[in-house]
């Protein structure tokens, strides 16, 4: 005669969680340590380690602090392929490049509220100078493109305004 046991035979490979078994995950068996393994082992802290943080939290200090400068060369680039017609797709542009460094003007409190570390005044006067160049660059295009008042005419009524020196036309259809 067979044997009665508790589990029925066809449920061998459930698990049950609801139940602490005597060689469970959260019970583990009394194993003898691992060679090599020490209880009485004090961590000592590693200096190495510490410098190695603060060098990295210094690092990531400069690099936040040095975004509105990477910035430029593509400004830059945007700048001569907008050219300095007046569309839509330049002003919209020129707008664009002045709101980006004024939102990030306004909100460096927040910016440099994460940055530590003994440089942070000088990180934060160039990240303010960095917006300044970018501002610069905004100005700059604006006045190529003519929306800002640098002529005299610009300002009084009986000025008159520059004459140009040079006329550029389409070509002549020679044949018909």
């Amino acid at each position: 005669m067979v044997a009665k046991s508790d589990k029925p035979a066809g449920f061998r490979w459930k698990i049950d969680f609801n139940s602490r078994a005597k060689h469970s995950w959260h019970n583990p068996p009394n194993l003898a340590n691992p060679i090599g393994f020490c209880d009485d082992f004090e961590r000592t802290p590693d200096l190495e380690q510490e410098d190695n943080n603060a060098h990295l939290i210094v690092k990531r200090s400069w690099d936040i602090s040095l975004v509105p400068l990477k910035q430029v060369p593509m400004n830059l680039f945007l700048m001569w392929m907008i050219g300095n017609t007046l569309s839509l797709f330049p002003i919209i542009m020129t707008i664009m490049m002045f709101k980006s460094p004024f939102a990030s003007l306004f909100s460096y409190k927040t910016t440099f509220q994460k940055l530590e570390g003994s440089h942070h005044i000088l990180q934060k006067i160039v990240f303010i100078l960095s917006n300044f160049v970018l501002i610069g660059m905004a100005l700059y295009k604006c006045s190529a493109m003519g929306l800002l008042p640098t002529h005299p005419s610009d300002w009084i009524a009986f000025e008159l305004p520059k004459t140009r020196m040079e006329y550029a036309v389409g070509g002549v259809v020679l044949m018909p």
